[in-house]
């Protein structure tokens, strides 16, 4: 039996809100029973995600990232700033694997053969710039709005080892109806792209390089991650009711005609606003170089053939 070539797996037992470390032994078992040589390195912080993504881009490994989302957005930005030009490899055993599921590696099988087969795929990867300088890469998206909010209450439940937690559906509607209660949304944003200006009150505002978001909903049913182009998904001001609707119906990809969502597709956005905002891409809340968490004028790019993954 021919064995692929030796790869680099850091492996994240905190992904899926934990859930990932009981996975460790069926990942293992997938390496192997699909002939990959491997070395897997159990990560045991962020810090130390980021340090052994880091060596392994600049020594030439094959690296493969076994995570969730956010695990991914680590490994890949680390990549680009070691200056690699390696592929990187990604098994999914997170809380949502969006990205996974883009790039139908959405189970370890996939994912393991991927890696048998070493077959690539080049990608573009979003960029996400202040004053011109780039602080961070996404694979998935960015977001601005109910999604930054919702990742902070159910965060905060999986702290408080709540019950709730483990109930990702329950508690996502939870951390919604707190969101509005609380007055955190909507939001003033002004947008700009090469083609218009939009200056909106938003519940939600997604730049996405991928279709999925937020557990496989179909959010940005026409993004490619290899046209050049990021695509953005706009929900304006609506009543919570309307809301949950609309996110039933984002779970098909069908609320691209409601009169509430405006599509929009462009090489770069531009966003500004008087009342500060976060950013959450890739499930990771973005800091400024200074670890400040707040933004009132940001750009969201696409970079054009950016990385390659091996799918």
């Amino acid at each position: 039996m021919k064995v692929a070539q030796n790869y680099l797996v850091l492996f994240n037992p905190s992904a899926g809100r934990g859930k990932a470390r009981k996975k460790k032994v069926l990942l293992e078992k997938n390496l192997r029973a699909s002939a990959i040589s491997f070395e897997l390195v159990e990560t045991t912080s962020e810090a130390h995600l980021r340090e052994f993504a880091r060596q392994g881009a600049v020594s030439g490994r094959r690296l493969v990232a076994a995570g969730g989302d956010s695990t991914f957005h680590i490994a890949a930005n680390e990549l680009l700033r070691a200056g690699s030009d390696g592929p990187l490899g990604l098994i999914g055993v997170g809380s949502s694997n969006d990205i996974a599921l883009e790039f139908g590696l959405e189970t370890l099988e996939r994912a393991c053969r991927a890696l048998k087969e070493g077959r690539t795929r080049t990608i573009d990867l979003g960029a996400i710039e202040q004053d011109r300088e780039v602080l961070a890469f996404f694979l998935g998206q960015a977001n601005i709005g109910l999604g930054v909010e919702v990742n902070r209450y159910v965060a905060a439940l999986a702290e408080k080892k709540s019950p709730w937690a483990k109930r990702q559906t329950a508690a996502g509607l939870m951390g919604i109806l707190k969101a509005y209660r609380l007055g955190k949304v909507p939001r003033p944003l002004k947008i700009e792209t090469e083609t218009g200006r939009w200056d909106e009150n938003l519940v939600l505002a997604v730049f996405s390089n991928i279709r999925y978001w937020a557990t496989g909903k179909m959010m940005c049913p026409e993004a490619r991650p290899d046209d050049g182009l990021l695509d953005a998904c706009l929900f304006r001001a609506c009543s919570f009711r309307r809301l949950i609707r609309l996110n039933t119906l984002a779970g098909r990809g069908r609320h691209a005609r409601a009169r509430e969502v405006e599509m929009l597709r462009s090489r770069s956005f531009e966003i500004t606003s008087d009342e500060p905002f976060e950013i959450q891409t890739d499930g990771e809340i973005l800091k400024s170089r200074s670890g400040q968490t707040l933004f009132q004028k940001i750009r969201f790019s696409i970079l054009p053939a950016a990385l390659k993954l091996f799918c």
